[in-house]
């Protein structure tokens, strides 16, 4: 098994050896909770062998789960190379910040203008359980899972009375692309007081400003916190290019010293 394959969160229930239907269900569910958590690496490949022992699950299943997660573009299929799991970089980064701002406060405005007692009501339990969640630890992906779930059920929950089922199935399908990128900030904020405070503040204020119908504010504050992200992977990828940059340099001196340069 490739090292590069961490262990899901789950495993796919047993099922009878004739239902390809759910199998396939089983394996399209797995993989796409892997792709968004980051267990996979971007541009790995997917080889059926593997990802069958890997799953528990046959050949056919595979095939259409990875077609159905090429279609969202969470794979990509190379020809005859087969599938490998999506890249990613800070341009398309920028553009799912982009999209993600300019739809998701166009859901907020329309929630704000819409919302009832149950949208406001959903919003603070979404919110209460998101802060009650325990910090999300490197060791712990299942507590990892947990906190991105109560994560993204707030975020939902601040548009979840825009009445547009296309509107929100977009702004979900953004958030789980985001959702490749923001889990490389979430784990590094949750070691330091001041930014989980920093970020638990965000959340709150931007509750308090939709629950109250300011819609300029909620607007304004929404776009500050997905900025902000986007902000943070950006610097923890150049950071991390530099390290890299740094090592080879290093690994080249070092050569250049042991043949007496």
């Amino acid at each position: 098994m490739d090292q590069s394959f961490r262990e899901p969160a789950t495993r796919p229930a047993q099922t009878g050896a004739g239902d390809l239907k759910t199998m396939g269900e089983e394996a399209y569910a797995m993989l796409r909770a892997d792709l968004i958590a980051g267990r996979l690496d971007p541009g790995q490949k997917l080889r059926f062998r593997q990802l069958s022992a890997h799953y528990n699950v046959g050949i056919a299943p595979l095939r259409e789960a990875l077609a159905r997660l090429a279609s969202e573009r969470l794979v990509d299929f190379h020809g005859q190379r087969g599938f490998a799991v999506a890249s990613v970089s800070l341009e398309e980064l920028e553009e799912l910040c982009s999209l993600r701002i300019d739809l998701s406060c166009k859901a907020l405005r329309a929630s704000i203008s819409r919302g009832d007692e149950d949208w406001e009501a959903e919003i603070l339990v979404a919110l209460h359980r998101l802060e009650r969640s325990p910090r999300p630890a490197s060791d712990d992906a299942e507590g990892f899972d947990e906190w991105e779930r109560r994560h993204d059920r707030f975020h939902e929950s601040l548009v979840a009375a825009c009445k547009s089922r296309w509107l929100l199935h977009f702004c979900r399908t953004l958030s789980d692309q985001f959702q490749r990128y923001r889990r490389l900030i979430v784990l590094r904020m949750s070691e330091s007081d001041q930014d989980w405070s920093r970020i638990r503040e965000q959340h709150r204020t931007i509750a308090e400003a939709t629950l109250a119908r300011n819609t300029e504010l909620a607007v304004e504050l929404l776009t500050r916190h997905f900025e902000g992200s986007v902000r943070q992977v950006t610097e923890l990828y150049q950071r991390s290019a530099a390290l890299d940059a740094l090592a080879v340099s290093a690994s080249r001196v070092d050569r250049s010293r042991a043949r007496g340069e």
